[in-house]
């Protein structure tokens, strides 16, 4: 069956983005049963999906503005088992458990959107049946050295920075268990040599074990973080606040 949706022009970039669109249609389809909760549900594109196969949708919008676009949505698709609700997911009153979670509150890293503080209070709280499924159950975050062609912290969407090292893990969240908020990394890096180094950040999402997603250009695009120092190796802190902004990052350079 075919939507008809009408969404903010943010809304209309990651629609867009069907790759992203394509890969959380195939694992809700999988998993939609029962009760779901759909976190952050914007457009409501993914809540509608996951009617399609649940006895109830919970779809929840904490912006105003997106929330009146996603009640036209789902109201004229004609899905009446999804209830739309105003709220805040880290502070709703989930008085159900849930047999599926959906959670797309991501950034590069977990860093400015708030899927872990979120999905900390849904642990916390025991939302989940025993058996029950979250999409997404993990985000593995990897560091490389670059060339940064800005003085600044950018995302680096078309991933075009000179790379000069090899690509490492540096963390894995997974979604299932309380996160800390705030996180500190050291590592040393060696590779080319190059000018105005920085470090680039990816973000890999791990829907379920048969799902998995790079960085796409509206899911986890890769962020460059520029240590304005030139050589071929570094030894680096890192650190930064989950569900913060760009501003809680500090880098020191050894």
């Amino acid at each position: 069956m075919a939507m008809l949706l009408k969404v903010p022009q943010w809304h209309s970039s990651l629609l867009t983005d069907y790759e992203r669109l394509a890969i959380f249609k195939l694992a809700i389809e999988k998993y939609a049963k029962g009760i779901v909760y759909d976190l952050g549900t914007g457009s409501g594109i993914l809540a509608m999906i996951a009617a399609k196969k649940a006895e109830k949708v919970y779809a929840l919008e904490l912006d105003s503005f997106t929330y009146e676009y996603a009640k036209e949505n789902i109201e004229r698709n004609g899905f009446k088992n999804i209830l739309l609700y105003e709220a805040d997911a880290e502070f709703f009153d989930y008085k159900e458990k849930a047999d599926l979670i959906i959670a797309e509150l991501l950034d590069t890293a977990l860093i400015t959107e708030p899927q872990v503080r979120v999905l900390n209070t849904i642990n916390k709280k025991k939302v989940l049946k025993e058996d029950g499924k979250i999409i997404p159950e993990k985000a593995i975050s990897t560091v490389q050295l670059v060339n940064s062609s800005l003085s600044y912290i950018h995302y680096d969407e078309e991933d075009k920075e000179k790379e000069l090292s090899n690509e490492i893990i540096y963390e894995e969240v997974n979604f299932y268990k309380v996160n800390p908020l705030k996180v500190s990394y050291k590592f040393k890096l060696s590779g080319e040599y190059g000018e105005n180094l920085g470090l680039k950040l990816r973000t890999y999402t791990i829907l379920s074990e048969e799902f998995v997603s790079g960085p796409l250009r509206m899911l986890n695009p890769p962020l460059v973080i520029p240590l304005n120092v030139d050589g071929s190796d570094v030894k680096v802190k890192l650190s930064y606040k989950r569900g913060g902004d760009l501003d809680s990052i500090k880098v020191k350079v050894f």
